[in-house]
């Protein structure tokens, strides 16, 4: 018999459903895709009750780990990119939907870094900056070995952190964020407003023509490895600390996105002593990282209750 958590993982395209176990064995996995012109919510509602209902063993509650803002107080959010969610409160809806005791409600990038430092390619380190580059770019932080929330939910807001404000308008309302340089889908529009043309106007497909010598691809993913290295550097020097750990679909196009990437956060700090040597890792867990990291925001508040303390011994926790 397993003690299991429904873990979700809100993007700016889907959210993915499943169940994690302590083990951190995923199972049940499901993918909405986040559509505005449906109900969002009561589509996830019923694949969560479907889940649930196929639980073996003790069901600890529901890990949610969602695009921001966040409004921790309230247990509500406001993803920039779901629009039909403003200050909508998810916590009360799961609570009531599978009267849960435990719902525990992480950004989507801190419920990231949260997987990558306990079982992926963070361990060990004491202090990180998880980041997911994709649809949008997020950042979530351990410190000292422990989540970092801040006060509302929304430390590390990365993406959002303007760079140039006179540059591209944001859909955060800002100008110049680096999500507006930086994401995927934003590379690919920059790119087509330059002349580049594809059958399918992509990142992926932006990442092979640049890989093929298109010198507009190679452009934009140069640029856009540089608006992500100087928010980077600035985070870190914020911070002092020097281990970054990436993951998204970005992340996935290999050298033509890390070779330029390591040069740009290379030249950004060079010109501050303390930020030698700085350390970027891709992840390791793909994408579970994200399920993961939601269910362990609820084993983690369990176990410091001490509610169920054989948790506590088991392998890689």
């Amino acid at each position: 018999m397993h003690n299991q958590v429904l873990a979700v993982d809100i993007g700016a395209t889907k959210v993915a459903l499943a169940l994690i176990d302590e083990s951190m064995n995923v199972s049940e996995k499901y993918e909405i895709r986040v559509e505005n012109e449906k109900d969002l919510w009561s589509e996830i509602a019923e694949h969560s009750v479907d889940i649930v209902n196929r639980v073996n063993g003790n069901f600890l509650g529901v890990g949610i780990g969602s695009a921001g803002p966040l409004h921790l107080s309230t247990g509500s959010i406001s993803p920039v990119n779901i629009p039909q969610w403003r200050k909508f409160g998810i916590v009360d809806c799961f609570r009531k939907t599978l009267d849960a005791e435990f719902v525990v409600l992480h950004g989507d990038a801190l419920a990231f870094a949260q997987a990558e430092h306990r079982l992926g390619a963070g361990r060990g380190v004491q202090n990180l900056l998880g980041m997911v580059v994709s649809t949008g770019i997020g950042g979530g932080l351990i410190l000292n070995n422990q989540v970092f929330n801040g006060d509302s939910g929304n430390a590390s807001f990365i993406g959002h952190h303007t760079i140039n404000f006179d540059g591209i308008p944001c859909a955060c309302g800002r100008f110049g964020c680096v999500e507006t340089y930086a994401s995927g889908p934003r590379m690919a529009e920059i790119a087509r407003t330059r002349g580049w043309k594809s059958d399918s106007p992509s990142f992926i497909a932006l990442a092979e023509d640049a890989r093929s010598g298109n010198a507009t691809a190679l452009e934009v993913i140069d640029e856009g490895t540089r608006a992500l290295a100087v928010g980077i550097v600035n985070t870190l020097a914020t911070l002092d600390i020097r281990t970054v750990v990436l993951g998204g679909g970005v992340t996935q196009a290999g050298d033509i996105f890390w070779s330029p990437l390591r040069n740009h956060v290379k030249n950004e700090a060079r010109f501050t002593s303390f930020l030698e040597n700085l350390d970027l890792r891709a992840a390791q867990l793909d994408r579970d990282a994200g399920v993961i990291g939601a269910a362990l925001g609820v084993i983690s508040e369990i176990e410091a209750l001490d509610r169920v303390p054989h948790l506590n011994n088991q392998k890689g926790l």
